[in-house]
């Protein structure tokens, strides 16, 4: 009953858009209007978009949706669009307008490049936790990550404005493909980052006709269950980092044993939370109190870009020495709010689609002698224990099988998708490579020739039946180690 009920969706999304433009030519000029923003110019384009907020009865209430579109530069040899997909879930992909709209990006010389905050991001109603996300001081910056009460508050506050159960990758997906047909583009190209490689994987899976090609650049899969691998995809990461820590001279020189100061730090902090004294701008002397769980996310966060690698092991061994301002300098020392990502969105998802196939033996097997241990974890469960599951369709899990042209981008010292999940991807997919990036985690921030990774990504969007030329990957370096302040 669960996937007829989505074809009769879908079917009458096809209806409603049957006389739709089947041409090349975009409807964008028609829809949309320039954009108003700071930083953007008048060549960018932008609108909303209403769809209802239930998908299964398509009736009730309806939420607009936020466009942003940076057309092709040259339009006279313009390209089919590329459709990029942000991750978390929770990041509003109009937030990298102004990157696509240089205009000397490579994505928009001969490519319309379109961003849509999906539903419960940026200013598609987004669902964004003030109680979770507003931290009033660097005290509270060491708070679990999900407190009950306020993961119940902010339940109770979106529920004023929002179905929670409707916040879903499936009903993301078909919001895609009205918006794909009211801007009047017959097939597209799919571009996703992280959780964006799991949206695009359910739109090809749902709409492989509306395809030309896909990039997926750290994607994860449909069936991952996040946070169940989180804890050992990061121990296999950080020990990535020790070993590359001690062949590089410098590095080895600096921190000799920083394996044996991570695992005192570790046995001590698991034992008792860290305190220290350090004194505010105003000259106050304040104790803070680290546990462990504060310091071992952080460490982790710090691992999604090559940038954050590098400092790593001299936080770690300044912590070791007891010295936290390092570690402390990664907060801000006053009160701030953090809406990077949308905390709600990232619930109703992960507590549709992750947390609830999640069993105790798993996260046991998976999480017990890690550094994490099972923390990320509970953390989930309990929170969403006060959340809302939303609706899954029977085949949400499977693998896509497809023969779409798709390239999977991949980090050596990626903490979340690694290349494994990248080789798991592309089992299905006939037309389908890893081209996996020796020095990136699970983004290249931090490494030089990045323009390597965008041109590589648009030659193939180009060319999709080609595999583009990775050779200069090799010139993809990150800076020094971090040694000193």
């Amino acid at each position: 009953m669960k996937n007829i009920s989505l074809i009769l969706i879908l079917s009458s999304i096809v209806m409603a858009y049957s006389c739709s433009r089947e041409s090349k030519d975009s409807l964008i000029y028609e829809r949309l209007t320039a954009c108003n923003s700071t930083g953007l110019d008048s060549t960018i384009l932008c609108g909303t978009f209403p769809v209802f907020e239930n998908r299964r009865t398509n009736s009730g209430r309806k939420i607009n949706l936020n466009i942003v579109v940076i057309p092709a530069i040259h339009k006279n040899q313009s390209k089919l669009p590329i459709f990029c997909f942000d991750g978390g879930p929770g990041v509003a992909a109009t937030s990298g307008a102004s990157f696509y709209a240089d205009s000397i990006n490579y994505y928009r010389i001969e490519h319309d490049v379109v961003l849509i905050d999906v539903r419960g991001t940026g200013d598609s109603n987004p669902l964004h936790c003030r109680q979770l996300q507003f931290k009033e001081s660097l005290e509270q910056q060491f708070s679990e990550m999900y407190p009950i009460q306020d993961v119940k508050d902010c339940f109770d506050s979106l529920s004023l404005i929002a179905d929670l159960s409707q916040y879903t990758t499936t009903n993301m997906a078909i919001d895609v493909e009205e918006i794909r047909m009211w801007l009047g583009y017959n097939k597209i190209n799919l571009f996703g980052l992280s959780f964006g490689g799991r949206l695009a994987q359910v739109y090809m899976k749902m709409f492989p006709n509306s395809i030309e090609s896909c990039v997926l650049w750290s994607p994860t899969t449909t069936s991952s269950r996040m946070p169940l691998y989180h804890a050992q995809y990061a121990e296999a990461s950080l020990n990535k980092l020790f070993l590359d820590c001690n062949r590089d001279s410098l590095c080895k020189l600096s921190f000799p044993n920083i394996r044996e100061e991570f695992r005192d730090l570790m046995q001590k902090g698991k034992a008792e939370s860290f305190q220290y004294k350090w004194k505010s701008k105003n000259g106050e002397t304040k104790e803070v109190v680290i546990p462990w769980y504060s310091f071992h996310t952080k460490i982790r966060s710090l691992m999604y870009t090559p940038f954050g690698l590098r400092q790593i092991p001299y936080i770690i061994h300044q912590s070791y020495l007891e010295n936290w301002l390092p570690f402390l300098s990664l907060f801000p020392t006053e009160s701030s709010y953090d809406d990077f990502i949308a905390e709600g969105l990232y619930l109703c998802v992960t507590c549709t689609e992750d947390v609830p196939y999640i069993t105790k033996q798993e996260a046991d097997s998976l999480s017990i002698g890690t550094f994490m241990e099972d923390y990320r974890i509970q953390q989930q469960i309990n929170a969403c224990s006060n959340w809302t599951a939303g609706f899954v369709p029977d085949n949400f899990f499977e693998p896509v099988t497809s023969d779409i042209p798709t390239i999977v981008l991949s980090g050596y010292f990626d903490p979340i998708t690694p290349p494994s999940m990248a080789e798991q991807i592309v089992k299905t997919l006939s037309n389908g490579y890893v081209i996996t990036i020796p020095t990136m985690s699970h983004t290249f921030d931090g490494l030089s020739n990045s323009e390597c990774f965008d041109k590589m990504v648009v030659d193939f969007f180009n060319k999709p039946d080609s595999r583009p030329n990775s050779g200069c990957i090799e010139l993809m370096l990150p800076d020094k180690y971090k040694t000193k302040e």
